[in-house]
């Protein structure tokens, strides 16, 4: 099945509504908001996930909340951040706006009274959005990023010498990282080094089952014992959550989810790498296993998984 930017944006939309917590090749983070802000951060996660943007800097001062319009003034009272306006079709204003830590665009209509959140679609399909996005939204300093991850706290696989190395952020109860695992293993054997780095919000199990990966004596051997036990019928690692985490574990999941938001990703697993030029290059969601190869640095490795059958 193929799909385009508006039917990822609807897609993304009813699977929110309807509570479902996984897409196509991905998971997504929710929040549990009013009706407002919950489509304006569904909104923002579908831009972010769609165009890579990070709130970084919002590129211009920002407006006095009296001077705004009233649905944009509402949206400030609920802690949205708001940068830059500008011009849109049909006598639309863009607009800029910042929600836990997702950055995207909104529209006010002509009269100022009314707001939309979604796709902008012109007479021909296209979706303006994108276009827009493209301009305004200020796109994240990967580079500078990379540079945070060497002091996150992350479970190393693979060889401790190794000059190729990827970063992957996984929920313990992520289906999707689950595979990610499985497609990753022959390049571990080949000589890739992953260092896993662990969040935890998918379930109220996530934190604590990332918890347990952490805090073990041995993490490397916890996560193999998670990926290994992995229940795919209901999407649950296989590690036991731990029932009390320490406070410095907690950090340790909050501190790595914001820098995964920073590279503008809302969802696991989210693969960090440095391609052949060493430019820095991240990736929501799993990848068809026939870009392992470029973004490991190693010769394609035969796969014969028929749990990975989707991603040929």
């Amino acid at each position: 099945m193929i799909f385009d930017a508006v039917s990822k944006s609807c897609l993304a939309f009813i699977s929110h509504v309807l509570g479902m917590r996984s897409l196509r090749r991905h998971r997504i983070a929710t929040s549990s908001l009013g009706n407002v802000l919950t489509g304006v951060s569904v909104a923002l996660s579908v831009a972010t996930y769609a165009y890579g943007a990070t709130p970084a800097a919002l590129g211009a001062a920002p407006v006095p909340a009296s001077a705004l319009p009233a649905p944009i003034q509402a949206l400030v009272a609920r802690g949205v951040l708001v940068g830059k306006s500008f011009v849109a079709e049909a006598g639309l204003t863009g607009w800029i706006v910042t929600h836990q830590g997702h950055t995207g665009i909104v529209y006010t209509t002509a009269d100022k009274q009314h707001l939309i959140v979604g796709s902008l679609v012109d007479a021909t399909g296209r979706d303006l959005t994108p276009v827009y996005a493209a301009t305004y939204v200020p796109k994240p300093d990967l580079a500078s990023l990379y540079k945070q991850l060497h002091g996150t706290r992350y479970v190393m696989q693979g060889a401790a010498t190794s000059k190729n190395v990827i970063y992957v952020f996984f929920d313990p109860n992520c289906v999707y990282c689950h595979f990610a695992w499985k497609a990753l293993q022959p390049y571990v054997k080949a000589g890739l080094q992953v260092r896993w780095v662990p969040v935890g919000f998918l379930k109220p199990t996530s934190a604590p089952r990332a918890a347990a990966i952490l805090e073990a004596k041995v993490p490397m051997q916890a996560l193999e014992f998670n990926e290994e036990r992995f229940v795919s019928a209901t999407e649950d690692g296989g590690i036991i959550p731990v029932s009390t985490m320490k406070p410095e574990t907690l950090r340790t999941l909050t501190a790595n989810r914001t820098l995964m938001d920073a590279f503008g990703s809302n969802g696991t697993p989210a693969i960090v790498w440095r391609d052949s030029h060493g430019v820095v290059q991240a990736k929501s969601g799993m990848p068809p296993l026939s870009e392992l190869s470029a973004m490991t640095g190693l010769p394609e490795q035969p796969e014969t998984d028929r749990d990975l059958d989707r991603f040929r």
